[in-house]
């Protein structure tokens, strides 16, 4: 599907694959590689590049098929209420190198989509404490009443950000209900260290 030349070739490389810690001697352990791609093999960043790709048009695709999407809103109309703009891309995904953020405007669609990465990884380990479910919502009273939905993967739930919590996305802070004060007092603290790093440099 992805054009790659000889997968049958990298098939037979990988099936039942192993390693040695020392290779020529017979006391060192030999470990049989059932995940994952080879260290310093030039196909691994390729075979990688497909995986991720084919993972997220997965999601891409289940999005379109699902009605699932991130259906963020833009603001207040004259009336006061929630306006979405329903003519914007509506993704659900985006990722950079094995980074992923996933959308979805309901509990039960962004369990839509943890049931695709879980189907489509084979039984990988996903590392769930890197793993946070993060509800965007700025009415606090409704959030208290409704908490977090409880969504797994692997058979483990995710564990809910808080909506005042400062979340990073490659460099990018937010919080779930828009204030700002967490992630500038994140950026604050991180500034204060760096500025005591470079006085102890130049001075001692």
């Amino acid at each position: 599907m992805f054009k790659i030349p000889d997968v049958d070739l990298l098939e037979q490389i990988y099936e039942g694959a192993t390693v040695r810690l020392a290779p020529n001697d017979e006391k060192s352990a030999t470990i049989t590689l059932n995940t994952g791609v080879a260290q310093s093999s030039i196909t691994s960043p390729q075979l990688f590049n497909v995986f991720i790709n084919a993972l997220l048009r997965m999601l891409t695709v289940t999005g379109q098929n699902e009605d699932i999407s991130h259906r963020l809103q833009i603001g207040k109309d004259q009336k006061g209420d929630n306006q979405r703009d329903e003519n914007s891309y509506q993704f659900n995904n985006i990722g950079f190198i094995d980074d992923i953020l996933i959308f979805a405007d309901t509990s039960e669609g962004m369990q839509k989509l943890l049931n695709v990465v879980q189907e489509f990884t084979c039984g990988m380990q996903i590392n769930v404490k890197k793993t946070y479910l993060w509800v965007i919502d700025n009415d606090k009273k409704r959030r208290e009443q409704e908490p977090a939905p409880l969504l797994t993967i692997n058979g483990e739930t995710l564990q809910a950000m808080n909506l005042d919590d400062a979340c990073r996305y490659l460099g990018d802070w937010g919080t779930g209900n828009g204030d700002m004060r967490a992630p500038k007092e994140v950026v604050r603290q991180k500034i204060i260290a760096a500025r005591i790093l470079i006085y102890f440099y130049f001075y001692f």
